[in-house]
């Protein structure tokens, strides 16, 4: 496997147990007591929140690198 695979394969285990725990855990406590639009917006907040740490970890896989060249 190449670096970039091994890069994927780790973020991919990233987003299932980040995507339980935020989607799943905290969502499944925040959407029943919102109602209406307020729903909609808490959703919104956690799939941006599990998005941007995603996104973290791929620039600090990148930051990781050139810091060991």
């Amino acid at each position: 496997m190449s670096e970039l695979t091994d890069r994927l394969l780790i973020l991919l285990i990233a987003a299932v147990a980040l995507g339980g725990i935020l989607v799943g855990w905290i969502g499944g406590f925040v959407v029943p007591a919102l109602g209406g639009w307020s729903d909609n917006i808490g959703m919104a907040v956690i799939a941006v929140l599990f998005v941007g740490i995603l996104i973290g970890i791929w620039i600090e896989f990148n930051h990781i690198d050139t810091d060991r060249d």
